[in-house]
């Protein structure tokens, strides 16, 4: 929709080299707006300086000479990609972001669908008929200019948004205030100025140029202020939401993760995927087993969809599972690995989690695992977390938790006896026999873990 850019400057003798990149990064913007752009800076005294127009900054860079003085303390920005149901023929200067009221100064990415509901409620006057111009006279009428009293006003908008927000009375602070639309925060040492801008490709972070950059989390609101402070709070409370939605296989990661969050106060439902595997109705009999154990609800989901994608030996008809009489390589190496198992696993939770109202999605993945398996990995899960807002629906945020995620196996099997898990209603094996292989990579792995804890195994083996 647009993209939306700020500045703090943190030693406003480099005015003009800040200057400069402002100017190289609106113009990256325009990857995400070319029908307009405008630049409001604002100085230490809370007066400010305008530079406005229709088309985009590299054809009219004129425009962007002089925007910031001296005296300048912040700036914001905007390069605007106008919406279909935004669409203004003849557009003057009140219809180019950034829009100013009387104290607040805003550029918004994204679109708002209560806009109008918003200007009879509270009978504000705006400039423009686009939907971003009643936000300035709505914060001019209801906000203080405080942090802590800023979500209860946001929380009133319908829409997707990335904001940001100057106040003249308090010209050394900037508010960036996110649902799912990004914002990318980064210090330039070099310039001494603190950049925001969309998308992070704009702020053109080379390897070797000193800056530092991050991702802010989405529905937040972000205080950053010139003495480099920054305050944090949240526009959804997770406070008494503890309903999750555990991915379970029936082996003894996941239940071990599913007892440890149920030991720690939360709600657990089970989710188990049938999709043709070999171990397919040993797993479904312990999965089952293990859910009435907990005392927690069970959700099955049948699926053929690996057997299109095929290309695995943990399927049925997929060929022969990798067997080592000392089991290492079995363990060691993915040799069993499905295309994107867990990745898909997650989706299908994810979209489960949104539609029944859980706030959390958890997994079995372990570091032991992740040796071999990327989608084991710590930082798959972390990604994915870090993903998922942009997946769900607006305000309908799903976290992504991995209660055993940092654990080895013989750690997660010593965890699962302190806590009680019912280890002895588990399936490891990769195999669906009447009794584990005990020559697979998770037997081996298993039988190990038992040993190195000086426990006896509940299960039998056939070997």
């Amino acid at each position: 929709m647009c993209s939306v850019t700020g500045v703090i400057l943190l030693n406003s003798l480099k005015y003009k080299e800040v200057e400069r990149k402002l100017v190289q990064v609106l113009k990256k913007a325009e990857d995400r707006g070319r029908d307009s752009f405008g630049v409001i800076s604002v100085r230490k005294d809370g007066s400010t300086i305008h530079s406005k127009s229709l088309g985009k900054p590299s054809d009219n860079e004129e425009k962007l000479r002089d925007v910031i003085d001296i005296e300048t303390s912040l700036v914001v920005a905007n390069n605007r990609a106008e919406p279909t149901t935004e669409y203004v023929k003849l557009k003057g200067e009140n219809d180019v972001q950034p829009f100013e009221g009387e104290r607040y100064i805003v550029s918004h990415n994204g679109v708002i669908a209560n806009d109008k509901e918003l200007e009879v409620k509270y009978s504000l006057e705006r400039k423009s008929s686009i939907d971003t111009s009643v936000i300035p006279p709505l914060l001019d009428k209801l906000w203080d200019g405080k942090l802590e009293t800023l979500p209860d006003i946001i929380n009133q908008i319908k829409g997707s948004f990335a904001f940001i927000i100057a106040d003249k009375k308090q010209p050394d602070k900037l508010f960036i205030v996110q649902n799912f639309k990004p914002v990318y925060m980064a210090y330039d040492y070099a310039l001494e100025a603190v950049f925001f801008s969309s998308l992070d490709d704009f702020l053109d972070e080379d390897p070797f140029y000193p800056m530092n950059m991050r991702k802010l989390d989405p529905y937040s609101i972000i205080e950053v202020t010139n003495k480099k402070q920054l305050r944090k709070v949240d526009l959804q409370s997770t406070k008494n939401q503890r309903r999750v939605l555990v991915i379970a296989s029936g082996g003894l990661d996941s239940t071990v993760a599913a007892t440890k969050l149920l030991k720690e106060g939360y709600d657990v439902t089970l989710l188990h995927f049938n999709y043709h595997h070999k171990a397919e109705e040993k797993e479904r009999e312990s999965v089952r087993e293990i859910s009435r154990f907990l005392n927690v609800e069970l959700i099955e989901v049948d699926t053929d969809l690996f057997k299109l994608v095929g290309n695995t030996t943990l399927l049925k008809e997929g060929g022969e599972i990798v067997k080592d009489r000392g089991g290492i390589s079995g363990a060691e190496f993915a040799h069993e690995w499905v295309p994107a198992r867990n990745l898909i696993f997650l989706s299908v939770a994810l979209a489960i989690a949104e539609s029944k109202g859980f706030s959390y999605v958890a997994t079995g993945i372990n570091l032991e695992e992740s040796g071999a398996y990327p989608d084991n990995e710590m930082e798959f899960n972390r990604l994915f977390d870090r993903m998922s807002p942009y997946a769900t629906g607006p305000n309908r945020k799903v976290r992504v938790l991995m209660p055993v995620g940092n654990l080895m196996k013989r750690e997660i099997v010593r965890l699962g006896v302190e806590i009680g898990a019912p280890l002895h209603l588990t399936w490891s094996c990769y195999e669906g026999g009447n009794k584990h292989c005990g020559k697979c990579g998770p037997c081996f792995m298993r039988k190990e873990a038992f040993r190195i804890n000086g426990l006896v195994d509940p299960i039998e083996y056939d070997a």
